[in-house]
């Protein structure tokens, strides 16, 4: 559509000037010949013309005329066609996204984004899809239940769009390392608090991308080879994880809950809470800031705010735990 309102102001402008050097006309009469001559309206000329003026006219009229079949051809596939219904999501998704807050920015829709995509939409948490290929993003635009942009991620406006100054996570799902150092790097330079998982498919590009400030590295080529083993060797223990980490498949699941201040379960140690037997969920481990992680932790383990607690039970379970420990101040 802006090509065709490109071509109709091209004509105008040759009109116009065509008008003032071959009939010396001023330019608001040679406009105004041009416009009743384009949009052919059946009005009389401004002033008579000259032979060649004439044959400039029939010129102006057979590409004016042109011109405006191929507009209204436009405008008509953008009405008819879906694409005033596609500009009207584009803008809504637009308002959307500049309304999020702690939301989550995943860049890249290839293999590793689309599953990602997967599972956040299930979560059922706010996030937004940044990929420089349109084509890509085609299943989104038809589902419209997913928001995205189209853009390149390591551009800063792209991710200023994106939201990344209000944004809880972003993930760097680019092909390449080096373009996933750079969106790091830039994404860390907008916002140093957002936390930041990217992709590394070289052992060096792992290590630059930790440097640079990104939270935690996947890397695809060390997982899949570390879970083949583990098929190999364990495999009703890679199959109990992959229905936690599915969900749909299995009403057990694990979450990962930061004890907040004033939470009930804090100041206290995990035998005291009584967390089994209240809440009727396992403390798988727990990790403080600054520490690694402890699997199984023992019973006399003080929980302390800040702590992240591995929590696994069933979704109601979960539900309770939270509403019994993590919420509310202690009594």
């Amino acid at each position: 559509m802006r090509k065709a309102l490109f071509l109709i102001l091209v004509m105008i402008l040759i009109g116009t000037v065509g008008y003032y050097f071959l009939e010396g006309w001023p330019i608001l009469d040679g406009f105004y010949m041009t416009i009743i001559t384009i949009f052919t309206v059946g009005f009389r000329e401004v002033q008579p013309l000259t032979p060649g003026g004439r044959l400039f006219t029939i010129v102006i009229i057979l590409g004016g005329v042109g011109t405006l079949i191929y507009a209204f051809t436009q405008l008509g596939d953008l009405v008819f066609g879906g694409g005033m219904r596609t500009l009207l999501w584009r803008k809504r998704m637009e308002r959307q996204i500049s309304r999020l807050r702690d939301h989550y920015i995943v860049c890249g829709y290839g293999r590793m984004g689309e599953t990602v995509v997967e599972r956040l939409h299930e979560e059922g948490v706010p996030f937004v899809v940044v990929e420089i290929q349109e084509a890509r993003l085609a299943p989104l635009a038809e589902s419209r239940k997913v928001l995205f942009l189209v853009g390149d991620a390591t551009q800063e406006d792209v991710l200023i769009q994106a939201g990344i100054k209000r944004a809880r996570g972003l993930a760097s799902l680019l092909p390449t390392d080096a373009d996933n150092l750079y969106l790091t790097l830039t994404a860390k330079l907008i916002n140093p608090s957002v936390f930041v998982l990217a992709k590394a498919l070289e052992d060096e590009g792992e290590k630059k991308i930790l440097q640079i400030g990104a939270n935690r590295i996947v890397s695809p080529y060390k997982l899949g080879g570390l879970k083949i083993a583990q098929g190999l060797l364990r495999p009703a223990l890679v199959d109990f994880m992959d229905l936690i980490i599915r969900r749909q498949e299995l009403s057990l699941l694990m979450e990962e809950i930061v004890v907040p201040k004033g939470a009930r379960i804090a100041g206290r140690s995990l035998a005291q809470n009584q967390i089994r037997q209240k809440a009727n969920v396992i403390v798988v481990a727990v990790k403080k800031p600054g520490q690694d992680i402890t699997f199984n932790p023992l019973p006399e383990t003080e929980i302390q705010v800040g702590d992240t607690l591995l929590v696994l039970g069933d979704e109601d379970s979960e539900r309770n735990f939270e509403k019994l420990f993590v919420q509310g101040s202690k009594t």
